[in-house]
């Protein structure tokens, strides 16, 4: 067990510690152990192995009192890769008042940034990656446990992998089902403000094949690009459909399209065979997070109707929902009193729908500015950071009972 930090110390400590998601986030889970005492936590993880054979851990640590026969899955002492049990019955899952969740991941950083992992203090900001997203929060969590008697609170703390490509973790853990959890507080930067209600994520590639050829004998082949073209036009309009439902508490209010990345052709003198391109969207809480894809492929499917000569097909990547929380329920107006903000909407996506599915009146909250994360200039404010492990401390302390 380490001996008490300041929340500055603990992130400058997380930051030098570098968990892109490609790689294990082993070596973080390993340093949040160190603050949850084993005298009073029961610690267990879930790992997993990735799509590339990374290994990757999901932790879940709770007062053992609250555990009676513990959750499932590895004890603290067990080495990693041993079996993960399943709870046989529902009644079995232990529930707590109050979870702390945040993941362990972050995007890339580009090789001549050298504060990235090599984190600095300016004018009151800390510098790096992760410093907003989301190892600020991270550190406020492990300053506040660290403090804290959790000999009768009923609190659990929930570190998560892979979140920055899908929220991969919270997806296995929702599988899992290993907690019941009343209220949750997921980790964003989000300026100290409780969010309420946020977009959910999605992605999908269209593929458009058509037919090589001398570029001067185009009747000969058919331009997959063209064609693509055709398509792209028609997913604009089925964006400004979207524009029509409107959420009033979003900006924009509405369901956001984007086509971020095209590519096709080998040559300029070529007819391009293949033309590929991804769709992203970004569902409204209570909107079918479907929607959009249905209508890419009712599109196609028209479009194939009247032109056979067309080939294209759609495949959805990632459909995550949004979420929202009833503005008026105690876990916001706890955390609005005790932040001294009001709650707000994001446009971005988090892990909050499924801290929901678990049962859990869920708020995203955190120190930092999202508008600086994922880019070189990516800090936090110290003052934030401290701001926030006093509303932690409280917060447990009112709910955790």
């Amino acid at each position: 067990m380490r001996d008490s930090a300041s929340v500055t110390e603990i992130l400058l400590d997380l930051i030098a510690i570098p968990s892109v998601s490609s790689a294990s986030n082993q070596a973080v889970i390993d340093y949040a152990r160190q603050w949850l005492k084993p005298s009073q936590w029961d610690v267990r993880t879930f790992p997993y192995t990735d799509l590339n054979a990374v290994e990757k851990v999901n932790l879940i640590a709770a007062p053992s009192r609250l555990l009676q026969d513990g959750l499932p899955g590895e004890a603290s002492a067990s080495p990693v890769g041993s079996s993960v049990a399943r709870r046989s019955r529902e009644d079995d899952i232990p529930s707590v008042e109050l979870a702390l969740v945040c993941h362990t991941d972050t995007v890339p950083y580009p090789a001549d940034w050298p504060e990235a992992v090599h984190p600095k203090v300016i004018n009151g900001r800390i510098y790096g990656r992760g410093a907003c997203d989301v190892k600020g929060f991270l550190a406020c969590i492990l300053a506040t446990v660290g403090d804290l008697d959790v000999s009768e609170q009923s609190l659990a703390v929930v570190l998560t992998a892979d979140e920055e490509i899908g929220c991969v973790g919270a997806k296995r853990l929702l599988a899992e089902k290993p907690l019941r959890v009343r209220h949750a507080v997921v980790g964003e930067p989000t300026g100290l403000h409780p969010v309420v209600a946020g977009k959910g994520y999605a992605l999908g590639e269209v593929v458009v094949r058509g037919k090589a050829a001398h570029s001067a004998f185009p009747q000969a082949g058919r331009s997959a690009i063209l064609d693509a073209a055709t398509l792209i036009d028609s997913i604009r309009k089925i964006g400004l459909r979207a524009a029509t439902e409107r959420h009033e508490r979003f900006e924009p209010p509405f369901t956001t399209l984007n086509i971020g990345t095209i590519s096709g052709g080998t040559a300029k003198n070529i007819v391009p065979a293949e033309c590929r391109f991804l769709v992203e969207w970004r569902p409204v809480p209570g909107q079918n997070e479907h929607w959009i894809a249905d209508l890419i492929c009712e599109e196609l499917a028209r479009a194939q109707r009247e032109d056979p000569g067309l080939q294209a097909t759609f495949e959805p990547i990632r459909i995550d929902p949004g979420f929202e929380t009833d503005p008026q329920s105690k876990l916001v107006g706890e955390l609005e009193g005790l932040s001294g903000n009001a709650a707000v909407a994001v446009a971005f996506g988090t892990e909050a729908p499924y801290l929901k599915k678990l049962g859990a009146e869920t708020v995203v909250f955190g120190p930092g500015d999202m508008k600086t994360a994922h880019s070189v200039e990516e800090n936090v404010v110290i003052e934030e950071l401290e701001r926030c492990v006093q509303v932690l401390k409280r917060l447990a302390y009112s709910l955790a009972k």
